[in-house]
């Protein structure tokens, strides 16, 4: 009864209900504190941000594999987006360079999609907005296998946490300027401390204006954060994250399979062709994000955390697709063009209460949470397509826009109202073993919209649970384990089956055993692991044009990586990855057993810094091994490796790094598979990025930027 009259509230007024929530929060704030005055004092520091710290749990205790990146690596790598970060991870798959389109939709970690969060809270669509947007990331662990007992909805193979910078106690900052190959130009800010005893500051920000491997195609991007952390007390910290985004670039249709993975009988098609139309084709992102959270002592060890989040989702974009070529004449490839765009709002409200309580002389670390989400996803695509688009010579391209062409135009709105509860307990059995256990439930109410008459309508609920374990062996060893699962509600949202009812959501799961080694000069694990994808919606075979929720997709394999400091100044990383991924349910009984999509078998992944007086010498190397274009499809997209090179030296206040990406120039190909699903097509592939320069100079003032 309480629980329906809650969310019957917020279902039918959701600006009104996460304003309340946030009012409602914001005032405790204060009271809280005041009636916490008596109890004994505590100091609070620090944030509430990313899994380590919401969850309660060390990550070298974590009872699921993590790994760690933070800013230093990611400018040392030469990474410039989220995904060239993400190659140090052996087990993570990138099927988009960053100028292909939106880069979130298709990371995968251990072959399924991962899921972005920002400071601990879970984001709809921001990661593709801009994924080269690095300049507020402080920090990035990697969560491998499902999550949802603390983040809901999310990736199946895992979670990215993207941490953000946050104010120092010193004042200072950076300037630094990136130029290099294909005309790069960047610019970027970082400054802030405390402005007073109780108020800190930091403001970063980046603007590039560069070119790129691909002809026509330039990169155009802004991003800007404003970051306040707030002390009013003892018992209360606060914190308000700002950011916007912006970029704008040429949609890249990419190129033709034949061609490319497949000889055309002819010549290959260069990998700097543009077979859009420069006149038309854009790809345009723009998105706000506004995060506030609250650590607020409530006496002992409890602590209450209400946090807050809206973000937006913008885009415009006027596409080109490429279709199959003729046998006729396999250098001319059909193209049909596309007018569309998105503006969708995302609110979330949240409330943790955390500490610990002493049980039969055990103790328990406990995490209890609220979470209400509510989402609108509308999508427009336009009825006529004013540059009709016509067949290109992927050899000898000749641009020009016919008359305006018909399309299939309407108006989709999806409205999603979210409720969850969850728990997590952390148990100190002993000195050396944890136990962890937590649960959630989910209810959500899904509803459609075409051409502003309503579509469908579906309840959908979800129980996700996860239980593991850590055992420390002495010597920085220690054990882990666990079994957890997730759920996903986007899969099989408007799929149907023959009576018409709606599909509940996708659901996951993980067992996972590991060994961890956490020393000071080393960190590894070895891990042995079996991820599944569940309730799948696949074709009816009585009923063509229906679904059962009958698929299954799995993925079982060995994952290693770690760092070492044999001495001071010598540092060396590196990982491998096998995975047996296949489909092991489905009504189809052509991909049966087949290989899941840009999953590799194989994978590794390597580098060292070495520091020779003033000077760091780098060097890294990247093999993915050979995978499908789609699951089950009939193409395979050859392995490869690349190698990288970088130095970096400090003079004074003034830092340059110097990297060079993709030495030997190897040329290779990602799937264009627009679906984080695997539903994509075998006609178009991505080319990687080629022999690449960057050079970066900095210039630092003030205190330590950390």
């Amino acid at each position: 009864m309480f629980y329906s009259a809650i969310h019957g509230a917020l279902a039918s007024r959701p600006l009104c209900s996460v304003g309340a929530i946030a009012t409602v929060l914001l005032l405790s704030v204060p009271a809280l504190a005041d009636d916490a005055d008596s109890l004994d004092t505590i100091i609070v520091t620090g944030t509430k941000s990313g899994f380590g710290e919401k969850s309660g749990i060390p990550l070298d205790r974590m009872p699921q594999s993590v790994q760690v990146l933070d800013a230093d690596d990611i400018i040392e790598r030469g990474a410039r987006s989220i995904e060239d970060a993400l190659r140090a991870v052996p087990s993570a798959t990138v099927a988009r360079s960053r100028i292909g389109g939106f880069g979130g939709n298709t990371l995968r970690i251990r072959g399924f999609a991962a899921q972005q969060i920002r400071n601990g809270m879970f984001q709809r669509f921001y990661d593709g907005t801009d994924p080269s947007a690095l300049s507020n990331v402080a920090r990035i662990e990697v969560l491998k296998g499902p999550s949802a007992v603390l983040y809901g909805q999310s990736g199946v193979g895992g979670i990215v946490s993207i941490i953000t910078k946050q104010p120092t106690e010193e004042f200072g900052g950076y300037v630094a300027l990136t130029g290099g190959s294909f005309d790069q130009k960047q610019a970027t800010i970082d400054v802030g401390g405390r402005i007073t005893d109780t108020l800190g500051i930091r403001l970063t920000g980046e603007i590039e204006r560069s070119g790129s491997f691909t002809d026509f195609l330039d990169v155009d991007r802004e991003n800007l954060a404003l970051t306040l952390a707030w002390q009013p007390s003892e018992r209360v910290s606060t914190h308000l994250v700002a950011e916007y985004l912006h970029r704008k670039t040429l949609n890249n249709p990419g190129l033709p399979t034949v061609g490319t993975i497949i000889s055309n009988g002819v010549a290959t098609v260069d990998r700097s062709t543009f077979l859009g139309e420069p006149d038309y084709s854009l790809q345009e992102n723009h998105a706000p994000l506004v995060q506030f959270w609250a650590d607020v002592a409530m006496g002992g060890s409890w602590t209450l955390t209400p946090r807050l989040q809206y973000s937006e989702w913008n885009n415009k974009g006027r596409s080109t697709t490429l279709l199959p070529p003729s046998q006729d004449d396999p250098t001319l490839i059909p193209r049909v063009g596309r007018n569309a765009g998105e503006n969708d709002k995302f609110y979330l409200a949240q409330l943790d209460l955390a500490g610990t309580a002493q049980s039969f002389g055990i103790e328990h670390r406990l995490l209890f949470g609220v979470e209400y989400n509510h989402d609108q996803v509308p999508f427009r695509m336009s009825a006529t397509v004013p540059c009709g688009i016509g067949p290109i010579d992927a050899l000898d391209p000749a641009y020009g826009c016919g008359a305006p062409t018909g399309n299939f135009g309407f108006v989709s709105e999806a409205v999603l109202d979210g409720f969850s509860f969850y728990a997590q307990d952390q148990i100190a059995l002993t000195p050396a073993w944890d136990v962890l256990a937590g649960i959630r439930h989910s209810v959500s109410d899904n509803h459609n919209y075409f051409n502003g008459s309503p579509s469908g309508y579906a309840e959908l609920s979800n129980t996700s649970w996860q239980l593991g374990t850590t055992f420390a062996l002495g010597s920085g060893l220690s054990l882990f384990g666990g079994y957890n699962t997730g759920y996903d509600l986007g899969a099989v949202t408007g799929l149907r089956s023959t009576d018409g009812s709606a599909f509940q959501p996708e659901t996951s799961d993980q067992a996972e055993a590991g060994l961890r080694l956490s020393r000071d000069t080393v960190q590894a694990s070895l891990s042995a692991f079996r991820m599944r994808r569940n309730d799948i919606g696949v074709p009816d075979p009585d009923n063509l044009g229906f679904q059962i929720q009958e698929g299954q997709f799995r993925v079982q394999g060995v994952e290693f990586e770690g760092e070492w400091s044999p001495m001071p100044g010598w540092w060396l990383q590196g990982g491998y990855a096998y995975l047996d991924a296949n489909v092991t349910r489905s009504t189809d009984p052509a991909i049966d057993g087949a290989r899941l999509a840009e999953t590799p078998k194989h994978s590794a992944t390597a580098a060292t810094r070495l520091s020779l007086g003033p000077v760091e010498l780098r060097a890294a190397a990247n093999y993915v091994g050979a995978r499908k274009m789609v699951n089950g499809g009939t193409v395979t997209l050859p392995d490869y490796v690349t190698a990288d090179l970088g130095a970096g030296t400090e003079f004074g206040p003034i830092r340059l790094d110097a990297t060079l990406t993709n030495i030997f120039d190897e040329t290779y190909y990602y799937s264009d598979n627009l679906s984080r699903y695997s539903l994509g097509t075998e006609d178009r592939v991505l080319p990687g990025e080629p022999r690449t320069f960057s050079l970066r100079v900095a210039y630092r003032f003030g205190g330590d930027r950390s």
